[in-house]
């Protein structure tokens, strides 16, 4: 069955929405409709193509999608479909995983209509990707996306690799198990290895069969979790505030979006430094060099012996 509905603007929230991250059940969210929901999110960096892969999903030209260096998206919208027995809802977002999302949403509203729309809680993150194409502006992304959402969301996440076509029948995994990219490697696995390809110029009965291979894996993590979707304190708290003045809840919702930033853990401080930070490099010219000067500034101002000094830098070095 390959349905699509009407998409939604963020100005059209969803509703729903306490202290750490855990399950919901998802029966309890059906929303009076007889089919239950799979609710999903499109993650990534700016130009990997997340609304392309939004539109393969839904099989329709339902998100504004075109080539270029800068975000076309400037609002996180939704839009549906049906397939089988889901009622599925996609979350386009715009840049609001990248290191400059401080510059432009300061007030974190952007992310909090991200809550809002997704609300009470997606079922499966998409973060999207290009084949051969795994750089420092993805990890960057990732690491946003762990931020805004806490560290358990990777759980629900499925990495969807663009540019199928460039595997020229080639398989996926094979691809994956033998890419020299460390971090991507480390990524899957920490994901539970669920990856999916899409060729998103694909049209008619090649790209339904894209969806149905993606919804597919999607299916399988909903029943790995037992129906459950992904929730956190943000989540719990837009769906206290569901039927509030919709202005107040957005409100509430950003102010919770910024109160987690603020709190960010030291092991993601940590994990971003450590990853932008050269290594040192050590060559024994340099280490003779210094070793020289400490000799010299030693004699100078403290009169210590060049074998206590020497026997110093050493223990320094190592």
């Amino acid at each position: 069955m390959f349905q699509v509905l009407n998409g939604v603007s963020m100005g059209q929230q969803r509703k729903k929405g306490s202290d750490e991250e855990h399950l919901h059940d998802s029966a309890e969210n059906t929303q009076s409709r007889q089919e239950p929901t799979l609710r999903l999110i499109l993650v990534g960096r700016t130009g990997a193509g997340k609304s392309a892969t939004g539109n393969s999903i839904l099989g329709q030209r339902r998100f504004l999608s075109r080539l270029g260096a800068t975000s076309v998206t400037r609002a996180c919208t939704t839009a549906s479909r049906r397939w089988n027995k889901w009622h599925v809802e996609v979350v386009d977002t715009p840049d609001i995983f990248s290191s400059e999302v401080p510059r432009t949403d300061p007030g974190c509203e952007e992310r909090g209509h991200c809550y809002l729309l997704s609300a009470p809680g997606p079922h499966a993150l998409l973060l999207v990707t290009q084949l051969g194409r795994f750089t420092a502006q993805d990890q960057q992304a990732v690491r946003q996306v762990r931020d805004m959402f806490g560290e358990a969301v990777l759980k629900w996440m499925v990495i969807v690799f663009t540019r199928k076509e460039d595997l020229a029948g080639g398989s996926l995994h094979d691809y994956v198990r033998g890419t020299e990219n460390r971090a991507l490697r480390e990524l899957v696995a920490e994901c539970g290895g669920r990856v999916c390809a899409l060729d998103n110029r694909a049209t008619g009965r090649e790209q339904e069969a894209q969806a149905e291979q993606l919804l597919g894996l999607v299916e399988g993590l909903v029943r790995e979790h037992e129906g459950a979707h992904y929730s956190n304190e943000v989540y719990e708290l837009a769906q206290r505030l569901r039927g509030a003045d919709p202005r107040e809840r957005l409100r509430r919702v950003a102010g919770r979006v910024a109160a987690r930033a603020r709190r960010r853990p030291w092991s993601a401080w940590l994990r971003a430094g450590l990853g932008a930070r050269p290594k040192p490099r050590w060559s024994w010219s340099r280490g003779l060099a210094l070793l020289l000067g400490a000799l010299l500034l030693g004699r100078s101002s403290t009169g210590a012996s060049p074998r206590s000094l020497r026997r110093s830098n050493l223990t320094d070095r190592f």
